[in-house]
This record gives structure tokens, sequence and C-alpha cells, in this order.
């Protein structure tokens, strides 16, 4: 029994293009012969032996006759060493003209001989075309083989090499795209296998292609070149004519299909909104680096920036005094939501908006209200009134809280029910449970806090920002506001790293330096006497000092390099040592001098041990404390002491991962200091509680890196007691 099916694939000149028709069948044995029959439809009838490809026996037919996509009735007669058979089959008549773009990547976080590989494989084989997709892979991998980088820099220029990424610092390096769309893993068993997945991948696609040409970015992006790639690119060109399936880049599908490069995303977030508006109107300076590092910075660091930016940008458009609130809204449509402010001192007040009282909340230093209709990228302006009325949460009964929108009941089981708001996930509330009554809403404590706010719809934060002080007119949008000139001035958000000196290999732990790396250094270890150095720019020309820090006993053959290195350049140099016997771990350190702030590397080389089944630890957490517990209004230090049994200092970085509820509370996110050689270093974390926080706790670690050593602590509980 046989089978017979219509395909996408063309074969023969340009000019006297044959479609494939596919026949599968388990009883075909020895030469086999077929062709195709029908209105309009011509195959040969004596011509060679079918070869069997990756679709199966491919007859080619002539369907000059028909237009594409007409269903035209056909059979197909095979013969073989099992006899004649035959089948009826309609024939969709395909649409020849199609290319297959195969995109093979390499991703940020790749290890170095991962994007070596590719590299490999493109001076191998010149078919070979890839894309990194981030500069921040490019980048590190540029600073520890500057040597490479002509290469690079000329596969790039030959369109053999693409960069994918929002931002480049490589030299003359500008993004096409600020990101690659999700692909194929391409994993196959045979080529035939990897030619059917991406055939069927090219079906998929072309329904929504605008142009006769798909993307298919395939391969693993963080490994070695996916092998399928360049073999399917040389044996599909000598199989077919259409589609066309070729090793390409991004750039040439958006090109050669005449497809519009999709826009990179805009920062729409709250910092990037405010502080466009605050540096046009003030003349204050945008906080391009602070930003840039917020969208690829840890979440915690990512909000440490964001919030920061925030309070500048704010603070430069609200005038300053505590009698009246001025709500922000950074979203492009007006907003009706609940604000909270926080007052210097307790104070009894309530709010009002032209004149009218609104429900009030006052809880402690804590003042809660529903903001109607702030304009979009706008603000309006509330007043706080001194009053004797009691506007605190009051005791109620029962185990029922009701807002405008929703009602829920508490139940050992399962919570509920919305009014005519979306239904409420059930939330994690342990009893016994208590409820509380206010004017602008309900709530219910028990294991947690539920709180349901009247007019509020949703149970997420609200995006807009109150702020003590004042704004004239009361309302108004900021865009309309017209702009002031001025002479920057001081900018909305930092420009450097809060944490220095700056490890060179920082894409080990972190994204790229707050406000970018222009120069950089390496140390390579040659041998377990000699190093080299290599000191490389990544931006303008550059003069600086490579200084050497070597361990008590060590001496070098030099321990100052002056270096002056022009735009792109870079500079490398020998250094020989002489080492103690003293065994154990010696760190050699290699700073760069001349920039903001230093960047160092470090080598760790080893002296044997004369007992080598009890080798001294490098370093190691020698105490951190189980729990830090304060109440509102209080503070307390998370003291972290790491230990360090190597014969050099080794400059340390810590950071203290807690939940997202938690960072207001616990800070900085990151510390740093310089392990003695075989001392102790005490590394200090503040928690502390404002004095409108709620009773609550949560689990810390703090992670420590020297060089690219890593320990974690056990976990810490933080605690605001109540």
């Amino acid at each position: 029994m046989i089978a017979a099916e219509s395909t996408e694939l063309f074969v023969g000149p340009r000019t006297a293009l044959l479609q494939v028709v596919r026949l599968t069948s388990p009883t075909l044995a020895g030469p086999v012969h077929a062709h195709v029959r029908g209105r309009g439809l011509h195959s040969p009838r004596h011509g060679c032996p079918l070869a069997e490809g990756p679709f199966g026996y491919e007859v080619a037919v002539d369907v000059s006759e028909h237009p594409p996509g007409a269903v035209v009735p056909a059979q197909v007669v095979v013969r073989s060493a099992a006899g004649t058979e035959q089948c009826a089959f309609s024939l969709v008549v395909g649409s020849p003209g199609w290319t297959v773009h195969l995109v093979a990547h390499v991703a940020g976080d790749a290890p170095f001989s991962a994007l070596r590989a590719h590299l490999d494989l493109a001076l191998t084989d010149l078919a070979y075309r890839f894309a990194v997709t981030s500069a921040e892979l490019v980048q590190p991998y540029w600073d520890t083989f500057p040597q490479h980088r002509s290469l690079l820099l000329r596969l790039i220029a030959e369109g053999r090499v693409e960069v994918v990424g929002l931002e480049s610092n490589v030299v003359g390096v500008r993004p096409l795209l600020s990101a690659l769309p999700s692909g194929s893993s391409l994993t196959a068993a045979s080529l035939g296998e990897a030619e059917r997945s991406v055939y069927a991948s090219f079906l998929e696609l072309r329904d929504s292609a605008s142009a006769p040409h798909v993307m298919l970015p395939v391969g693993d992006a963080r490994s070695a070149p996916n092998p399928w790639v360049t073999a399917i690119h040389h044996d599909w060109s000598a199989r077919y004519t259409w589609p066309r399936v070729i090793c390409s880049l991004p750039r040439d599908y958006y090109v050669r299909s005449s497809v519009p490069v999709p826009r990179a995303p805009e920062d729409d977030s709250p910092a990037a909104v405010f502080a466009s508006h605050a540096s046009r109107l003030t003349g204050a300076t945008f906080p391009t680096a602070a930003l840039a590092r917020a969208a690829h910075a840890h979440p915690r660091e990512a909000f440490d920036l964001r919030s920061e930016v925030i309070s500048r940008s704010l603070a430069a458009l609200t005038s300053t005094m505590d009698s009246s609130v001025v709500v922000w809204n950074p979203l492009s449509a007006p907003c009706t939501d609940i604000v909270s402010v926080h007052l210097p001192s307790a104070r009894n007040v309530h709010v009002e908006s032209e004149g009218s009282v609104l429900p009030t909340l006052v809880d402690g230093v804590t003042v809660t209200f529903l903001a109607r209709d702030v304009p979009a990228h706008g603000w309006r302006t509330y007043t706080l009134v001194e009053d004797d009325i009691d506007h605190g949460w009051k005791r109620g009964g029962g185990t029922e809280i009701a807002s405008t929108h929703f009602a829920l009941s508490y139940d050992p089981i399962a919570s509920l029910v919305a009014v005519d708001g979306p239904v409420l996930p059930a939330p994690h509330l342990i009893g016994p449970v208590s409820v509380w009554h206010s004017e602008v809403g309900e709530k219910m404590v028990g294991s947690t806090t539920v709180a349901l706010w009247n007019d509020v719809d949703h149970l997420d934060p609200s995006p807009l920002v109150g702020v003590l002080g004042a704004r004239t007119p009361p309302a108004g949008t900021l865009p309309s506001v017209p702009s002031r000139l001025s002479l920057a001035g001081p900018p909305l958000g930092p420009v450097r790293p809060a944490v220095t000196p700056v490890f060179a290999r920082y894409w080990l732990h972190e994204p790229a330096p707050l406000g970018g790396l222009p120069a950089n250094l390496h140390l390579e270890v040659l041998g377990p006497a000699r190093l080299r150095v290599v000191a490389v720019s990544d931006g303008p020309a550059f003069t600086g000092t490579v200084r050497l820090s070597l361990p008590d006993g060590w001496s070098a053959s030099w321990e100052t390099l002056p270096v002056s290195l022009p735009a792109g350049g870079h500079v490398a140099a020998e250094v020989s040592l002489v080492s103690p016997r003293t065994p154990g771990c010696h760190p050699i350190r290699a700073t760069l001098e001349g920039l903001p702030f230093d960047v160092y590397d470090v080598a760790l080389l080893t002296v044997p041990e004369w007992d080598a089944e009890d080798p001294v630890e490098v370093l190691w957490v020698a105490s951190a404390p189980t729990l830090v517990s304060v109440r509102a209004g209080e503070s307390s230090v998370l003291r972290v002491v790491l230990a360090s049994g190597a014969h050099g200092d080794l400059p340390v970085q810590a950071r203290l991962l807690s939940p997202r509820s938690s960072w207001e509370i616990v800070g900085p996110f990151c510390v740093g200091g310089l392990l003695p050689a075989r001392g102790r270093l005490p590394l200090d974390f503040t928690v502390s509680a404002p004095s409108w926080a709620a009773p609550d706790s949560w689990s810390a670690v703090v992670r420590v890196a020297a060089a690219d050593l890593v320990r974690t602590t056990a976990p810490i509980r933080l605690e605001v007691a109540g």
C-alpha cells in the first residue's frame, strides 16, 4: 500500500521548475519507478530509478499549467520489485520562491568555549553565519582574548557574524535588532530528520509571513554550533531549488525580505517616565547608565536603582512641604488607585481634593486614600487637613470582608468570590483571623494580611506614587509642560558602581559595571612562575598604570607597568615570579589604575602542600547570624564574617539575597572589602524597619564572591517583630 502527498518542494532550473510529490510505502523494494498523471500534470514515465530522500521517494512533476494553490485530482503509478501499485490523491500546487533563513546563535551567558567554537566553524566553512544574541558576551570575550578582535570585526564586516542586543560596547558595532525571536533546538538523530524538522517549521511559519522569507533561529544558544546547520545548508541546496534553506543572519532576513525591523522596546518603567520629564523640565542629567544597568541587573539591584531614579526625579518635580501630597501617574492613561504616603511623625489628618473630603485611613504615620483620575504621565495634588476624627482601622466581627468589587469569606480550605471584579486566587490564610474596617477598605488578618480597597478592581500594587509636597497647578500632565532651557544639572541616578574596585571578570557574577568599563585587564597564568598581563581599551585612548600586589615572600620581574592604549587597542606584558616555599594558595592581584575607579584581576597560584590530605581552605564564612529581629522604628546590623587561608589579600563582594517584600527593610544589596591574608573580614548589612512596617519575616542568604570563588551562608531569618 502506497501513499502520495504533494509538497512545497521544487527541483530543476528556475525556468522549468518541477514540484516534488513524496511517496511512502512499507512494501516498496528494489529499484523504484513512478510517474504522476492528471489534468495538466506531467512527469517522465521512463526515467532513472527514484532515490529515497529526506521525505521518502520523490517524484518530480511539471505543474506549470496550474496556478499556486490549485487542487488537482491526480494518480501516481509506482513500479518496483514488489509489483505495480496505484494511488489517487489531491495534488496541491505549491508556491516557489520561498527562502528559509537558518540563524545559528550563541547567547550572552554562554561559555567562552561556545563562542570560540562558532568562530572556528565560521573560519572552516565559509557558508556558516551566526548571531551573538547579547553584546554582554562579546564584551567579556573581547576583553579576555583581545588577539581575536580583528577576526571578530572582520567576520562582522563580511556579514558572517551579527551582534543582537539593545546596545553594544564593541568598537564600531551597532546592533540592528534588540532581540532574537525564539526558534528550534533542531535536535535530531540524522540529517534527514533535521531537514524534516526545518521543513515542518517552514510550513508553520510561512502562513504568518508578509514576504516569501521566514527566519528560523536554530540550535542551543549556550552550546557549540548545532551540527546540522551547515549540513542542511549544503545538502538542501544540492537537492532542491525551492524553498531555499541557507545559513543566514537576522540582518539578511530583514534586508532581503523587506520586513520592517521591529522597534526596540521602549523603557516605559516609572523610573524612565519620571526621569525623562524631570530631565526635560529641570535640566537634570538623564540617568542613562543607571537605567541601562537596571535592565540587566539582579532584580534587587534593579529595584534599588529604579527606586533612586524615581526618588530623585520626583524630588526635582515636587516642591517641598508636608501639608499636601502630589500623586504622580507614570502610565500613559489616566489612573484611579490607592495611594499611601508616610509622614515624618504621627498626625491626625484627612485628605481633601478641591475642597471635598476623601475617605482616609491613618495607620500610625501612614496615610492611605483613593486618588481618582490622575492624568496620564501627570499629577494631582491633595491637601492634608488636621482634624480630631479617628481615621484608623476599627475591629469588626465575622469572617468576611468586602469592597466595591470583591467579597472574601474565610474558609479553612479555600477563599472565593468576586462581586464584579475578577475571581480572586485563594490567599494562603491560616486562622484564627480577625476582620478590620476603615473608610478606604477592609482587611482580614491571619497568618498573612489580605486587604480589599474600595473602587479598586485588582489586588496588584498601585502604579501611582505619592510624594509629600506640592505642585502648581493642582493637576496636569507633564508632556504639556514646556521645557526649561538650562545647563545639565546633577544626574537623576547613580553614575558609577556602588562597590569598587571592580572585578575585571565581572561577567562571572554580574552584568557590566554601572556606566560601562572603558578599559580592562586580564591576568593569564602561563606557568607556576609566569604570568601575562593584558590591558585593553574598549573606548577612547587610555593612559594608566598596571600595579601588581604580591603576597609576602614573592618577588616579580616588575610590579608597576605604565600603559598607553589607542582606542580599541591592547598591550600584553609577561612577568616572571619567584615564589616562597610556603605551601598553600597565594593570590596575585593586578590592578588597573587611571579610570574613575580601579579594576582588578586575581590569579590564585598554589604552592603544593606538604600534606596534601588536609589542604587549607582558601575562603569560607566564619560566622553569620541565624536570626536578625527588629521592631518597627528600629534597626540592627546583619554581620557576616569571612575568613581566608590564602597567603595574600583577597578583594571580596557580598550580596544579600532576600524576597521582594523585604527589600525596603534590608540593605544595601552589595558590600565589599579586602579580606586580609590568613585573616578575617566583617561585612555589615543593615536591617532597618520604618515606623510603619508591619510584623513579618523572611528567609535570606548572603552570597560572597572573591575572584572566581563563591561561598553562600546558611539561611538567615529576617524579622520585623510585633
